[in-house]
């Protein structure tokens, strides 16, 4: 299941003890502060969480997939996001003391 934007604002504003309008409010200013970066150009990192950067990939051939004929599919980018290491740790339950251990 997808979580839509009102949704993340509506734990965003439990966890971080808001108004849902204000947390609503600050999503959308975090989403149009994203986009204005990336229109630029900028790599946008967030230390513990991943970064967003612009990715480019280069023309190359492909094939309609109803005819079967090749085509040359243009140089085109788009938005690409590395998570960090910490993000990955805590999805991935190593969060807690008990990981790598041996009894």
């Amino acid at each position: 299941m997808a979580i839509c934007k009102k949704e993340f604002a509506d734990r965003m504003a439990v966890n971080g003890g808001m108004t849902k309008k204000a947390a609503f409010n600050a999503v959308e200013a975090f989403i149009e502060t994203l986009k204005d970066y990336l229109s630029e150009d900028e790599r946008v990192m967030f230390t513990g969480f991943g970064r967003f950067e612009i990715r480019t990939v280069k023309e190359k051939k492909g094939r309609k997939l109803h005819t079967g004929e090749t085509c040359i599919i243009p140089e085109h980018e788009y938005v690409g996001f590395r998570a960090s290491d910490l993000l990955y740790d805590s999805i991935r339950g190593r969060g807690d003391d008990t990981y790598g251990t041996e009894e």
